[in-house]
């Protein structure tokens, strides 16, 4: 039996409703075994949405809206230009699903890289987590639902490093000696960057110009996020980035 999740409306104001930005939407089933939603997988492909989040039986299918995907574009470009700017070598694997039967979860990050961990997994066409490294770092847009289910699947899997980025703010959770992802006011994946100094630069607004914010400048990073300055690349460079 699925159950529909939607944004609370105001029904007795069409004209209201009629204004509301779209909205992710999200549909839950429950009751489906591992086989279920393994067969669930096979069905959706290589076919980006919807989104889907496994946990104990619980399986969550999530369409996402313009807002969250302009939103994930944005932190996309500012990810990779930061770890550019660092030098610290990476391996972006997107929304890949990662999955565990151990653990009874399985989840689509909007985003994925693998960092320390990228030589266990690169050049691997399929990811075991029962004998490969999760993600080092993992990405979760959130717009209209909360991303409680998928933070405790990334838990279960052990990822150490996971953003949750709103419209209001972006939150950094890693994961301490206790298997606890816990806020955090820097990025253990990026040293010199801020949550707060992130989201300021996705807010920011260049007369509606995608192309504009993220022109690249001489250093190869976007013209928008002064990249120097933050990150002082000619100072404080990753020492492991040989690794």
């Amino acid at each position: 039996m699925a159950t529909v999740t939607t944004p609370e409306a105001n029904l007795a104001s069409t004209a209201a409703k009629s204004t509301r930005p779209p909205s992710d939407q999200l549909v839950t089933m429950r009751g489906i075994d591992w086989q279920g939603y393994s067969a669930i997988l096979e069905l959706k492909g290589e076919r980006r949405s919807p989104r889907v989040v496994f946990l104990d039986g619980d399986v969550s299918f999530m369409s996402p809206s313009p807002t969250r995907e302009f939103l994930n574009n944005r932190l996309h470009d500012l990810i990779r230009a930061v770890l550019e700017g660092l030098e610290i070598p990476h391996l972006p694997l997107g929304s890949t699903t990662f999955r565990q039967e151990q653990e009874q979860g399985g989840v689509e990050a909007d985003q994925s890289y693998y960092l320390a961990n990228r030589r266990y997994v690169r050049g691997k066409k399929k990811i075991d987590l029962s004998i490969d490294p999760p993600p080092d770092l993992a990405v979760e847009v959130v717009v209209t639902h909360r991303a409680k289910r998928a933070l405790e699947v990334y838990r279960r899997l052990g990822v150490p490093e996971v953003w949750i980025c709103t419209e209001e703010e972006l939150v950094f959770l890693i994961r301490g000696q206790d298997g606890v992802l816990a806020p955090s006011t820097s990025s253990t994946a990026m040293p010199c960057i801020t949550a707060t100094e992130v989201h300021s630069w996705l807010r920011k607004e260049d007369d509606d110009d995608e192309g504009a914010w993220g022109e690249i400048s001489d250093d190869g990073s976007p013209r928008s996020l002064h990249l120097d300055a933050v990150t002082g690349r000619d100072e404080r460079k990753n020492p492991a980035r040989r690794g």
